[in-house]
């Protein structure tokens, strides 16, 4: 079996308005382990995720970038934008996947790419007529 991953963490000098932000984003619920220093992250599936408490600045170099699958990458992004984060890129195209992405960077340097994939994604810009 291979290495899976099994946890990551987002670093921010603010825990709350951190978890605040992906609470509102994405509807995801915390536990508080302990109030303002870690956040546990749960998205509904595994891996879970975790904010820690990290007072150093950012260096402005290269950040991991955490891949969230949504179904309106756009939506998504003007709401991250709404609150507080910054366009990577606009949604585009990725033929490989036969998927479409659009990033942000949220308030305190963390990179997320809402990832829209061919089970989510139609050519005709929304699901057939059922």
């Amino acid at each position: 079996m291979p290495n899976p991953v099994i946890f990551m963490d987002l670093p921010t000098p603010d825990v709350e308005a951190t978890s605040l932000f992906y609470a509102d984003l994405f509807d995801w619920t915390f536990n508080r382990r302990p109030a303002g220093k870690f956040s546990e992250v749960l998205p509904g599936v595994k891996p879970n995720l975790g904010i820690h408490l990290d007072e150093r600045p950012s260096t402005g170099g290269p950040v991991p970038r955490i891949y969230v699958m949504v179904d309106e990458p756009p939506a998504y992004l003007e709401k991250a934008v709404a609150n507080g984060a910054s366009v990577i890129w606009e949604e585009k195209p990725w033929e490989e996947f036969e998927a479409r992405y659009a990033a942000f960077r949220d308030p305190w340097g963390n990179e997320v790419v809402l990832w829209r994939d061919k089970g989510t994604y139609f050519k005709s810009g929304h699901a057939p007529e059922a």
